[in-house]
């Protein structure tokens, strides 16, 4: 049986640094066409509208999903709620 994990390994789980991000047009056009062509198995030849339609979906939950996990995993690393309970003490 494995033990717990403290919470710095936990931390670590959390990792972002490999997900794709929307920064330009171009970006999110690969990350559609990924969509298209992995998550659904279609290439534009066949491909309908509703097909169109999930890979803008996926591309977009992919785009949100990731910055979730970066402000949880800013959360973890600064922890503000922590700070603004010692100010709110006055610790």
């Amino acid at each position: 049986m494995s033990r717990p994990l403290t919470d710095e390994e936990r931390r670590r789980q959390i990792s972002v640094r490999g997900l794709a991000g929307a920064e330009n047009v171009a970006e999110l056009k690969r990350n559609f066409n990924r969509h298209l062509h992995f998550t659904l198995v279609k290439d534009r030849n066949v491909a309908t509208a509703r097909d169109y339609y999930f890979a803008l979906a996926h591309t977009v939950r992919d785009h949100l999903v990731g910055r979730w996990l970066r402000t949880q995993q800013y959360y973890y690393e600064k922890d503000p709620k922590v700070r603004e309970r010692s100010v709110l003490r006055g610790f």
